[in-house]
């Protein structure tokens, strides 16, 4: 019997300190920011990225948000940030992988 290790997990991609709204101080205050990237992995070999979550926490009253999303919604200057924070290369190796080989028999078969 083979057991396969399979599932998601989180890699943390940087952080930053950016200018966010704060819910609990209810103004625009400096955060920490952490931007992890959740990958598919099997045998802990990363597969492909999945998503990208937020950790945000507000350096004036210390309110904490883990698992916001990576998006325009969470953070205003969303557009500089997302070419700042990318998935890591190694997360589409095995895609990359996949699309050659279907890529060779295909071209093979003819």
């Amino acid at each position: 019997m083979a057991f396969i290790f399979f599932g998601t997990k989180e890699t943390p991609i940087g952080v930053t300190e950016q200018l966010v709204y704060c819910p609990a101080c209810e103004c625009d205050a400096a955060a920490d920011i952490m931007v992890l990237s959740s990958y598919f992995h099997i045998y802990f070999l990363p597969l492909f990225p999945v998503s990208k979550e937020v950790n945000i926490i507000c350096k004036k009253c210390g309110y904490k948000r883990y698992g916001s999303g990576f998006n325009s919604k969470t953070l205003k200057n969303y557009a500089e940030l997302k070419g700042e924070f990318k998935h890591p290369c190694y997360t589409f190796i095995f895609p990359a992988f996949v699309i050659l080989i279907i890529l060779l028999t295909v071209l093979y078969a003819k």
